[in-house]
């Protein structure tokens, strides 16, 4: 008769099966170098030209980071609230609506092309009632410009 502890004796001997992979050696890397290479000599030769502009370019971003102070970081963070503040007049649906407005009437100028007008059909054109709502309309803006002057006495 056998007793159970051979038995227990006999697994705790046995090495565990591992299920890792081996990490690539040299050998393998250089093996998928030349096979890549084989494969596609053109993709590599360019890679490899566009290393040198590549490493221009992590050396210009370097210069970069060792050049910026203190100053210039607040400087910049400044200037990001900036933009956001004007990202969210923008935003504004009037603003919207009123830079669209006028960005579409300076089209509409430049593909007019005009031309220099006497004083007297400049005021000729004043009777246009295209002329008078535009008028209008850059008066309004130039109500609002001063409305919005934080200087104005």
């Amino acid at each position: 008769m056998t007793d159970g502890s051979t038995n227990e004796a006999m697994e705790t001997e046995r090495p565990e099966e591992t299920t890792e992979t081996p990490e690539p050696t040299e050998a393998l890397a250089d093996e998928r170098l030349v096979a890549a290479i084989e494969e596609n000599p053109e993709a590599v030769a360019a890679f490899v030209e566009r290393l040198d502009s590549v490493n221009e370019l992590l050396d210009v971003v370097a210069l970069g980071q060792d050049a910026m102070t203190d100053e210039m970081v607040v400087s910049l963070a400044r200037m990001g609230s900036n933009v956001g503040e004007l990202a969210d007049t923008a935003g504004d649906p009037d603003t919207r609506d009123g830079l669209a407005r006028l960005l579409e009437g300076v089209g509409n100028a430049q593909r007019a092309d005009p031309e220099s007008a006497s004083a007297m059909a400049l005021l000729k054109s004043l009777r246009d009632p295209e002329v008078r709502r535009g008028l209008s309309y850059l008066v309004a803006l130039a109500r609002g410009i001063g409305a919005a002057d934080p200087d104005a006495e």
